[in-house]
């Protein structure tokens, strides 16, 4: 049992930035550190690590907690195990405590798999090394693939007899539960027929590759058959446990995770051998996604270790489709993508083994290509001048760049996909901002086909959690969108001038004409207001600190669209979006349309965005009358006289709109 003196212990020596910066890549905003929420998808971080309160808290999914349940829910620990791994990190001796039942279960039945694995590890290497059947069979194919005894012996390779049940056989004599076997794969039992009931091997006559976890344990196997029988399955892999999830797992982590850390660089192959022999020339920083489609997990838990990915696939179609599909989960997740492909038939496996390392290290440093040229090269080959293949290639390219969410370096990769594909750069910009807020859209959409669902599962609850919205809550919305309509206005004519201006400003000596973006700020001095939304003001300000006369719209929108603030950046992308609907006017909200009527537009803009920020005020001092006791008469009368003054100006205001019409 662990005493309480030792718990204390571990709690007073845990850095929650250090235990969550192990898992997570974490940036300093203020006193706290924020990072993009690893319980849920997001582009905006919400998730924030407090160091003096050595609390988190998720603002997107409410997940929060101390260091300790953090380790639980991420790395799906029991209280115990977070205390165990705590006081290893620490270096503070953590003796057994008294566990729930539950607890006490659950661990014994993840124990139990890990250690029948660590069983099955052993027989596999052992019936390989130390048996005539497995040295003839078994070590001859690792042989012929050029594999060292070393090799064999850091990677834990083995072998499964051909017969059907000698592993199983040998298990369940040595103590281990038929009803784990079958859980963990290792053995099958049949169903029907007149063998039902019948339990074997599932791996029989195949070479073994033991799949372990970033930690070191084998969580899993691959079994490669070496028989010419065409019904077999050529490569076969354990079923899920408890201790196995293939999305969150990669083959050759655990041995190449020191050098991706010491290299900043990680290559991502198909298969086992691919990793083996490329480790074996002395690239040890490769994995694999052992054939199957890579996931999120995946790309996460390689961003631990490393921002850069180098792609090695086989110079084949296969090969080409399957690092294309890779390309955008990696920059999704902010990562810098490379890719190479080996030409000639060859795949990694027979080029390690035929290659020195020097020569291996030369090849990729010579063929590494930035992902825009290896789409660009590769999807160009089936043009043939055909119009729809061209814009089909540019509608990928597009996509792929649309996908990084770091402002700077996508108006990079912009410019140089423009320069590559031979088209505009304000064109290209505009496709893929557009894909960008089609994403957002869908996202939104998601987002509220769950609240649909949760609202079908417990209607209650969903309607608590759902309240309506205050009337101070809905003119606050109001005043946001009217905002935007200023901003839209701002950004795309603020340098035009304004002319035949309805009520234009008077001047000493004559009408004075001014631009779009004079009005904004002079309509707003002059009745001391200010944009409330903090990340619109940011850009408003931003507006008139650096945009100068002689910029176009072009200009205006790159500087916005590509700032380092991803808030501003996407916020910059919804208002300037083809897709932006402006809320102010009952016309056509194209940038044309709005264009040609911008002197009758944007006095009619103004009346709105003032009349919301009356009813704005509005809300609130009748928000406030409302909460008051009978008692407080005096102010009361106070309130109610502001309530009439301020819905005097709102008629007023209304008239002049009218009349700007």
């Amino acid at each position: 049992m662990i005493d309480q003196a030792t718990i204390a212990r571990i709690r007073d020596a845990i850095d929650i930035v250090q235990v969550i910066g192990d898992f997570v890549p974490l940036k300093r905003q203020g006193s706290d550190y924020v990072a993009c929420c690893p319980f849920h998808q997001e582009k905006t971080p919400s998730f924030h690590v407090s160091p003096s309160r050595q609390y988190f808290n998720c603002f997107g999914c409410h997940e929060k907690g101390n260091a300790i349940t953090f380790l639980m829910k991420h790395e799906q620990m029991t209280y115990v195990e977070a205390l165990k791994w705590l006081g290893n990190k620490y270096g503070i001796e953590v003796n057994d405590v008294q566990e729930s039942f539950e607890d006490i279960q659950k661990r014994n039945h993840r124990d139990s798999l890990l250690i029948i694995n660590e069983y099955a590890g052993k027989y596999f290497t052992n019936a390989l090394l130390n048996t005539e059947e497995g040295r003839s069979v078994g070590l001859s194919y690792f042989r012929e693939r050029g594999f060292t005894d070393e090799t064999i012996k850091e990677f834990q390779l083995g072998y499964s007899k051909k017969e059907k049940d000698a592993f199983t056989k040998e298990a369940i004599a040595a103590g281990y539960k038929k009803s784990l076997l079958l859980e963990l794969g290792l053995s099958v039992e049949k169903q029907d027929g007149p063998y039902a009931g019948e339990v074997t091997d599932k791996f029989h006559e195949r070479v073994m590759f033991p799949i372990r976890s970033v930690n070191g344990k084998i969580v899993a196997f691959g079994g490669r058959i070496l028989s010419s029988e065409k019904s077999s399955v050529k490569y076969m892999n354990s079923p899920e446990s408890d201790i196995y999830h293939k999305k969150r797992v990669l083959y050759g982590l655990y041995e190449a995770r020191n050098a991706i850390s010491q290299s900043k660089n990680c290559y991502l192959v198909e298969g086992y051998t691919d990793v083996i022999s490329m480790h074996q020339a002395g690239i040890e920083n490769v994995v694999a996604s052992c054939g199957t489609a890579l996931t999120e997990e995946q790309v996460l838990l390689l961003k631990r270790f490393t921002q850069k990915i180098t792609i090695i696939y086989d110079g084949d179609q296969a090969g080409v489709n399957a690092a294309l599909k890779g390309i955008n989960l990696f920059l999704q997740k902010g990562m810098n993508v490379k890719v190479v492909l080996i030409p000639g038939g060859e795949d990694p496996d027979s080029f390690a083994r035929t290659h020195k390392r020097e020569e291996i290290e030369d090849f990729l440093e010579k063929s590494e290509e930035d992902f825009i040229v290896y789409q660009f090269r590769n999807l160009s080959k089936n043009l043939n001048g055909d119009p729809y293949e061209e814009g089909k290639m540019i509608n990928e390219i597009a996509l792929s760049v649309s996908m990084i969410d770091d402002a700077g370096i996508r108006s990079a990769y912009i410019t140089r996909a423009s320069d590559l594909l031979g088209i505009g750069r304000e064109d290209f910009t505009e496709k893929v901002n557009a894909l960008r807020q089609e994403r957002m859209n869908q996202a939104s959409s998601y987002q509220s086909g769950q609240r649909q669902y949760v609202a079908r599962q417990d209607p209650s609850a969903y309607r608590k959690a759902t309240q309506q919205k205050t009337p101070s809550d809905k003119a606050g919305d109001e005043l946001r969108k009217s905002e935007q309509d200023l901003l839209y206005l701002l950004l795309k004519f603020g340098r035009q001038t304004l002319h035949n201006l309805h009520n234009a400003m008077v001047g000493a000596e004559k009408v004075y004409e001014p631009t779009v973006a004079e009005y904004i700020q002079q309509t707003l001095q002059v009745d001391g207001l200010q944009i409330t939304d903090p990340v619109l003001k940011k850009i408003y300000d931003l507006y008139f600190e650096n945009i100068k006369a002689g910029d176009s719209t072009t200009e205006v929108e790159r500087f916005f669209m590509s700032s380092m603030e991803q808030e501003i950046s996407d916020t910059a992308i919804e208002i300037l979006s083809s897709s932006y609907r402006f809320r102010s006017e009952k016309i056509e909200s194209s940038v044309e349309s709005i264009g040609k009527n911008l002197s009758a537009v944007l006095p009619r803009t103004v009346y709105v965005y003032k009349s919301k920020v009356i009813n704005s005020r509005l809300a609130t001092l009748r928000s406030k009358l409302l909460e008051l006791d009978p008692s407080q008469d005096e102010e009361s009368k106070k309130l109610t006289r502001q309530i009439q003054q301020l819905s005097t100006i709102k008629s007023r205001l209304l008239r002049e709109a009218k009349f700007a019409k």
